[in-house]
């Protein structure tokens, strides 16, 4: 599966949408601006409310986060913000396909 490198944007629009649907933290916006853009990253542990687990996957297939299973099966409500977060990022990827600034 082959990464991309992010450009500045696309990174914000992403952790927006991790800090809103999947509880990311504020100030940790700026680093992941920073990792996203400088170099091909496809997966990102930004914990917020998906616990240790939280990570988002960037490749050419998509974007999308997951968390540990045994945290779902403890916290089913996981669930909801792994759907509403991942159903966001499609969104917001379409958006930048039918664009054409995907890298």
């Amino acid at each position: 599966m082959k990464t991309l490198t992010l450009t500045a944007d696309q990174a914000a629009a992403i952790y927006d949408l991790l800090i809103e649907h999947a509880g990311a933290s504020r100030g940790a916006r700026s680093a992941f601006i920073n990792v996203q853009t400088s170099r091909q990253c496809d997966e990102y542990r930004f914990m917020g409310s998906l616990g240790f687990g939280g990570k988002l996957w960037i490749d050419r297939d998509g974007w999308r986060v997951s968390a540990y299973s045994e945290d779902i099966q403890r916290r089913p409500s996981m669930r909801d913000a792994i759907d509403a977060t991942n159903a966001a990022l499609a969104t917001l990827r379409a958006r930048y396909e039918t664009a054409g600034t995907l890298p």
